[in-house]
């Protein structure tokens, strides 16, 4: 009997074990891995990363672009961008933000137009980044084209 419930035990560890090693990578003597893909693999926008942007970067946009070159997004095209987001855009770097980050791709971008006056708009499909103004700055526009008029 006691034979048998060693045997058994022995037979079950191996299994338990075969059955884990599908999910996890053994990559030490003591250390496994989760075979499983990490955040920012599945939403590139989720890495983070620190930038110092180089001299030869002057614009917001310039630094948007730069930011966003090693996550595979990039900004939509130039036509499909708002009057606002355009004018923020041509803006000079303000010196605070030459050096940014540890961020993730996501937050730097909000950072870098304005996180209070912009939403960031995703296209995952395409890889491409726009931005959107928050409610209370579009009524704000409206109200003042409204008065020049």
């Amino acid at each position: 009997m006691k034979r048998q419930t060693i045997i058994l035990s022995m037979v079950l560890g191996v299994l338990c074990t075969s059955i884990n090693a599908a999910n996890v990578t053994q990559v030490g003597r003591y250390a496994t891995v989760d075979n499983k893909p990490l955040a920012a693999q599945i939403n590139p926008l989720l890495t983070v990363q620190q930038i110092h942007f180089p001299v030869s970067v002057k614009t917001v946009g310039q630094a948007v672009d730069y930011w966003v070159s090693y996550s595979g997004y990039h900004l939509a095209d130039k036509s499909k961008l708002s009057e606002s987001l355009i004018e923020v855009l041509a803006q000079p770097l303000p010196q605070v933000d030459r050096n940014l980050g540890p961020l993730t791709v996501q937050d730097g971008l909000e950072v870098l137009v304005g996180k209070q006056v912009f939403s960031l708009v995703q296209d995952p499909l395409h890889r491409m980044v726009s931005f959107k103004l928050k409610r209370r700055y579009q009524l704000a526009l409206n109200q003042s084209k409204r008065s020049k008029v």
